[in-house]
């Protein structure tokens, strides 16, 4: 991610009003001397929309600054890029006369057409590099060594051209002008002239895009921008060729996990168990027991079973699929950043490069918060040391977002996010550090723009600008281009050896932000004028984004909570989500959210494969009483599920009961406990849900009927009893009577008289 971003507007620095008198005319015989050679090359040169010079000139090599002393060598090569050979081809060095002193005039200058004459050719003999006859498509080597005193410069502190120029002849004759030439800055500073400090900033990221399957996208793409000629590969290289410059990455953690990504063979999102360990299902309090599937006998003997086996187990090393050359060189790329970030600075954004103006302007400050800590975990767990860090790929940031950032994370923005600032660091009064880097060097050097030699001089032409000018106390922060390929050749331009200059101090950009001056007590927060043009704002990936990152997150938090023994899944979807709303995903806003919504779709359809099935309806005799329900669990991994139950009111409840842990393809029969005050008719549905009782998917829906029918079958029962005992006991007592009487004797005689 660029911390500047690629805005090439120019800004006219202060530096340039407040100079000294010298600096002042000095820069005005640049300005004269340039438009005088531009009006009078305009005549014989050809238009830079022309067809271009028949012959392609690079430098590949040349000292970092002019020496006060010495030869100046510069190498390079000639191309014929014509239908026709050229003969008798010279190659001459060039200089302009007089220096560049501002950073507005540096700016200018890298703008101005490539066939602007700069200066005037060192003809003199043992000068110039006679390299001979080039057939068409055929290059040549060059080399130039020229003596420091015979440049034709004033010597005056600055930034000046250096130039190259081929001249030759081809079946027309010679041509007005050069048949090839290039250009870049070269910087003059005296011994014991002013000095510069400068942090120098280089983006480790990238678009990472994955599809449902959570596999990355464009896996080819990847595969090239990690191998040794990639842009990813070039960059790692580059900065492993010194250990005495500093280097600040600003790091995406996507950009990491999308290398281990290639380096397993881009592998899908995996739900299967990582801790390693058994498997036991379980049933709450005896109320449920596993059932077996709809399968017959030979079916079920092909299912796993948790039973030990006394068969040997093969080699699991037998069973891994052999890597391919591109996940080696992955691993490869993995291995040297984890070694350099040893002794580099590293400072991560939030994970995939969030959009914080987005997030934090729409009031989804706990996205950002966790996207920061997902991307400090990601590190974490390849026991890298980073620190946070807020870098806004296009530089900017409403005053709203840096009224809600925590004060502990430096902030870095474009120099032209506060124009008004004189200092690097801005201490705002409630502690929160506000890093502004030049942004100047993001629109690249002289042509070619973007080669590692063009790009390296730009950064030593800026330092030397900033330290003429009036803020050159200050220490300067620039960075490589968002996307920045340091080219084929950029081992032979010594990029960040090139920067060990006497006069030019670098240092890693914790220690410029530690250099912030105490704040004004009598100045608050607002008092920072801060600019966010209306361009940034329409460009905020759009509320849908954010949205369908919130909605994959917590889907993923879901499905953690369902899976028994899978701790990453939960953390792995969250970081598919992000990739919705980072600031590359402004290019194609619509196509990003789309990608989050599938991906949680498919989530969901995953989840729905754990399921209830209970009876179509259910008659309650009494007040309480159960009935039975099988929890299915369809997937291929060991869930913990509960149940939730929802009746809509208060006269029945239904007991959820504890959480059941099933097998891959297991089910298992539950008992709940229903308990009704009423009389009637209700509707009843059950969800299944994780550990954390969130529901997962479809509900099963049936009615239950509640009646008082056993109450009133007990009470006739209790009547009919009762009577029963009484008309016994009335019988019995008859009976009895009528027993005493025929054995009294006196009641014989007075029946016989």
């Amino acid at each position: 991610m660029s911390v500047f971003g690629t805005d090439h507007r120019t800004m006219v620095s202060i530096d340039g009003v407040i100079g000294p008198v010298s600096t002042r005319i000095a820069a005005c015989l640049a300005t004269g001397l340039l438009a005088v050679g531009t009006v009078a090359f305009a005549g014989s040169a050809p238009a830079s929309a022309a067809e271009p010079a028949p012959l392609l000139v690079s430098i590949d090599s040349m000292p970092a600054s002019l020496p006060p002393t010495g030869e100046i060598t510069v190498t390079g090569q000639v191309t014929n890029r014509s239908k026709e050979s050229w003969t008798d081809l010279n190659v001459y060095l060039l200089t302009s006369p007089v220096p560049l002193t501002t950073d507005a005039e540096l700016a200018q200058a890298q703008r101005t057409d490539p066939l602007t004459e700069i200066g005037g050719r060192l003809t003199a003999a043992e000068l110039f590099d006679p390299v001979g006859d080039l057939e068409p498509g055929a290059s040549v080597d060059y080399t130039l060594s020229v003596p420091r005193e015979e440049l034709q410069i004033t010597g005056a502190a600055g930034v000046y051209w250096l130039g190259v120029h081929v001249l030759g002849a081809s079946e027309e004759g010679r041509l007005d002008g050069a048949d090839g030439r290039a250009r870049t800055f070269i910087p003059l500073m005296e011994p014991a002239g002013p000095r510069a400090t400068m942090s120098l900033v280089m983006p480790l990221e990238a678009g990472v895009r994955r599809d449902t399957e959570g596999r990355l996208r464009n896996l080819d793409n990847w595969q090239d921008l990690l191998g040794p000629q990639g842009r990813l590969g070039r960059l790692l290289r580059l900065s492993d060729t010194t250990t005495t410059t500093p280097v600040t990455w600003v790091l995406d953690p996507a950009v990491v996990d999308a290398a281990i990504s290639v380096a397993g063979d881009n592998p899908a999102l995996s739900t299967a168990p990582d801790d390693g360990g058994e498997f036991e299902p379980t049933a709450p309090d005896g109320n449920s027991s596993s059932e077996p599937s709809d399968q017959t006998s030979d079916e079920a003997s092909d299912e796993p079973s948790n039973e030990p086996s006394n068969e040997p187990s093969e080699d699991p090393s037998d069973d891994e699929p052999e890597l391919s050359p591109q996940a080696e060189r992955a691993t490869d790329w993995l291995a040297s950043f984890r070694r350099q970030a040893e002794r580099h600075t590293v400072l991560a954004v939030a994970y995939g490069g969030a959009d914080v103006a987005s997030m934090l302007r729409r009031t989804f400050d706990e996205l950002f918060v966790e996207a920061t800590d997902l991307s400090a975990r990601t590190m974490e767990g390849l026991d890298v040391e980073t620190s946070p860090v807020v870098a806004p790929a296009n530089g900017f940031l409403p005053r709203e977002a840096l009224a809600s950032l925590d004060t502990l994370t430096p902030v870095l923005l474009s120099e032209a996010a506060v124009p008004a600032a004189t200092e690097t660091v801005i201490e705002t009064d409630r502690g929160l550090r506000i890093v502004l880097g030049d942004n100047s060097v993001a629109s690249g050097g002289p042509t070619p723009a973007y080669r590692a030699l063009a790009l390296r001089q730009r950064i030593l032409s800026e330092a030397a600008v900033h330290a003429l000018s009036s803020n050159g106390n200050q220490p300067l922060v620039v960075s490589t281009p968002q996307l920045w390929n340091p080219g084929r050749d950029w081992r032979r331009a010594d990029f960040l050896s090139g920067l060990d200059e006497p006069w030019l101090r670098t240092v890693d950009l914790p220690t410029v932000t530690a250099m912030a001056n105490p704040p004004d007590p009598d100045k608050d927060a607002n008092d920072v004028e801060v600019s966010y043009p209306r361009a940034e704002a329409r460009a905020e990936v759009p509320l849908a984004n954010l949205l369908a990152t919130e909605e994959l997150g917590q889907t993923g938090d879901v499905l953690a909570d369902l899976l028994t023994q899978n701790d990453t899944v939960g953390a792995t979807l969250d970081k598919s989500a992000f990739l919705a709303s980072t600031y590359l995903a402004r290019k194609r806003p619509n196509a990003a959210a789309a990608a989050a919504r599938a991906s949680n779709d498919a989530i969901r359809s995953l989840m729905d494969r754990v399921r209830i099935e209970g009876p179509s309806f259910v008659t309650m005799s009494s007040e309480e009483g159960t009935f039975a329900i099988t929890l299915v669990n369809d997937l291929d991994e060991p869930v913990t599920v509960g149940v939730r139950a929802e009746t809509g009111s208060s006269d029945l409840v239904i007991a959820s009961p504890e959480d059941v842990a099933l097998g891959p393809g297991q089910r298992a029969s539950v008992r709940l406990r229903a308990t009704s005050l009423d009389v009637g008719v209700h509707s009843v549905s059950l969800l299944p849900t994780n550990s954390n009782g969130q529901p997962l998917g479809s509900a099963t829906r049936f009615n239950v009927r509640s009646s008082q029918v056993g109450l009133v079958i007990w009470i006739i029962l209790g009547v009919g009893v009762t009577l029963l005992f009484l008309a016994s006991g009335i019988r019995i007592m008859k009976r009895v009577r009528t027993r005493g009487s025929t054995r009294d004797p006196r009641l014989k005689g007075a029946a016989a008289g």
